[in-house]
């Protein structure tokens, strides 16, 4: 901020003295000290349905071409909620609601100096994407492929949102790495796999009775509670919620999620097994939290589906609007070929029920390994 050197008030020459316990600059003819106030701003933190973070890319300096929270100076006369809101309409093509404050914290800027950084939650209620403003591109990024953000205030009002508030849809199955869909001994392969580090576990039996399978799904919900751990009960809308599971998985000759949806309490995921592109795209469209993509492999587990091939899975990944759980004939040896692909979360049946805890423990460290570097 440039210091100032004549009073605004009467005109005088304004001189450093000793005012209050500091250093100020008084006004050498009215005595009026010139106070230098934090020049405020704003920053809006906005996730959308599947938890992730909109950012936008700066055009302008200082930190010209690096992201950052959508956000800037207000005006004169408008209250920090309404800028906060002007702004992101402006740079992002979106509007909203603010829900609630995030925090203050304090930044630098080389023509101002110091501004003072008001954060807010912001829901979107309309508009469309599009980059404009100060900015070059907008886009929402997942937590683990955020790239860095430019100013310090954004970076502690982030930490801030992301302690604070989840993802508004806490039905949404995120990142989970390693998808355990236990077989043989189903309740030693859970407990090995979440020793592991496993963060979801799916219970499938296609020969069990019912009333085994509920005995044994209420044995999962214990372990995977203990764990923090996510247990999905496979085809079975019944045991799903007589267990008290987070989620259901669906197969393609199962009921429609919308269905589903009628049956299950709010909060509860539905997840559907797809094998192409089309029908991935379909669930998508119907609702799906998240969806099964494959066999990408030949396996006997899906005997009577060819495999699509990482190609096919590849495009998939890139396409759907909901989290993707890669399956099918993936082993030791194939696993780097599918890890490298973009899969965040990768499904096996056989190697799973060998050694889970093991596998589990490698699977996750491939797909940390990879994602700190594809960070930088």
């Amino acid at each position: 901020m440039t210091t100032l050197d004549f009073c605004r008030s009467c005109g005088g020459k304004l001189e450093n003295q000793q005012a209050e316990g500091r250093v100020r600059r008084v006004c050498s003819s009215c005595g009026l000290v010139a106070y230098e106030n934090p020049v405020p701003a704003t920053a809006a933190v906005v996730r959308n349905e599947l938890g992730r973070v909109l950012l936008v890319l700066r055009n302008k300096p200082p930190h010209k071409g690096r992201w950052c929270l959508p956000g800037g100076f207000l005006e004169v006369d408008e209250t920090p909620e309404a800028g906060c809101l002007r702004e992101l309409a402006e740079e992002t093509g979106l509007t909203g609601n603010v829900t609630d404050l995030v925090g203050l914290e304090m930044g630098e800027n080389p023509q101002y100096k110091a501004v003072l950084v008001v954060g807010y939650h912001v829901v979107v209620t309309g508009g469309a994407l599009k980059a404009g403003d100060d900015s070059d591109e907008a886009c929402f990024f997942p937590l683990n492929e955020m790239p860095p953000v430019a100013f310090r205030s954004h970076r502690l009002l982030l930490q801030r949102a992301l302690r604070s508030q989840p993802p508004r849809n806490k039905r949404v199955a995120g990142h989970w790495g390693a998808y355990v869909i236990t077989s043989g001994d189903h309740v030693q392969v859970a407990e090995n796999a979440c020793n592991g580090g496993a963060r979801v576990i799916q219970f499938r039996d296609k020969e069990m009775s019912r009333r085994d399978m509920l005995v044994i799904a209420r044995r999962l919900r214990e372990i995977t509670r203990r764990a923090e751990a996510s247990l999905i009960i496979n085809d079975s809308i019944d045991i799903a919620i007589l267990s008290e599971a987070d989620g259901v998985h669906l197969g393609q000759d199962d009921i429609h999620v919308r269905d589903a949806r009628r049956l299950i309490p709010e909060k509860m995921l539905v997840g559907v097994s797809t094998h192409s592109p089309e029908q991935a795209i379909q669930a998508c469209q119907d609702g799906a939290d998240y969806i099964g993509i494959g066999p990408v492999f030949a396996t006997p587990t899906k005997a009577d589906y060819p495999p699509i091939g990482l190609d096919t899975v590849r495009r998939v990944l890139s396409e759907n609007t909901v989290p993707a759980v890669v399956i099918g004939g993936i082993n030791n040896k194939n696993l780097q070929r599918v890890v490298e692909i973009g899969a965040g979360n990768i499904a096996m049946v056989r190697a799973f029920r060998e050694d889970a805890s093991e596998m589990v423990s490698r699977v996750n460290e491939m797909l940390r390994t990879r994602d700190a570097i594809r960070q930088g």
